[in-house]
């Protein structure tokens, strides 16, 4: 009888748990604040890449000029593919690129006409201090 666990209706857990979840909790913060500062403050170029397979059409932006945040920067013809009554209906759709932050372009890796994957960069901008790119 002395071996028996008294059944309280509770469930048993550790108190030492909560301590444990804190301190993860804690270093989880702080790994997101020193990616953020890093991202802000150190990372001095941002690689604008193609956000689909396509082909380049125009290139809006030109080497060292200052672009704002909502600027066309270039536009891609791709292809659109959806599903219309069971059928797949593909279309070839021109997209504007919009810059999604400032920044001064400092190089621009291809040109109109250039088939491009997804990732590849089409543009690199000067990121600018104290903003996320």
């Amino acid at each position: 009888m002395a071996n028996e666990v008294k059944k309280s209706g509770k469930m048993t857990v550790f108190r030492t748990d909560r301590h444990e979840d804190m301190a993860a909790m804690v270093l989880v913060a702080c790994a997101v604040g020193i990616v953020l500062v890093y991202m802000a403050f150190i990372v001095p170029t941002v690689a604008v890449s193609a956000p689909s397979d396509g082909k380049i059409t125009a290139i809006l932006a030109t080497e060292n000029a200052q672009i704002k945040k909502g600027d066309p920067i270039y536009s891609l013809e791709v292809k659109e593919k959806r599903f219309v009554q069971g059928q797949l209906e593909e279309k070839t759709v021109v997209k504007e690129i919009k810059s999604a932050a400032e920044g001064k372009v400092l190089k621009i890796e291809a040109k109109p006409g250039d088939d491009i994957k997804k990732g590849k960069p089409v543009l690199v901008v000067e990121h600018v201090k104290g903003t996320l790119p």
